[in-house]
């Protein structure tokens, strides 16, 4: 749910990250994957609804492996993925063509 919340708040958290990459928050994967949800009168999406409210599971697609973050998060996450030698294990969105300012 708090990447959700920070989801709608692009300006404050202009970028979002997965396991490896580093994305705009507005790009279309992150969109897809924390934000607007498609077809919100489906039986699948009533379905995982009851079962996330009646059965207290947590498997109900609605949670996310994207991290919304400010200015300062992003920079975290980008020192924390430079190798020792300098070596980047990060990569940034190839969608949103991502130009990398958090380490100015």
């Amino acid at each position: 749910m708090e990447q959700r919340r920070r989801f709608d708040e692009p300006d404050r958290y202009p970028y979002a990250a997965g396991k490896h990459t580093l994305h705009q928050a507005t790009c279309r994967e992150i969109e897809q994957s924390v934000g607007r949800v498609q077809g919100d009168d489906s039986i699948w999406m009533q379905g995982a609804l009851t079962t996330f409210a009646h059965e207290g599971t947590l498997n109900s697609g609605w949670a996310t492996h994207k991290r919304m973050m400010e200015p300062g998060e992003a920079a975290a996450w980008v020192a924390e993925r430079i190798g020792p030698r300098g070596g980047i294990r990060y990569r940034l969105c190839r969608i949103c063509t991502l130009q990398l300012s958090v380490a100015d």
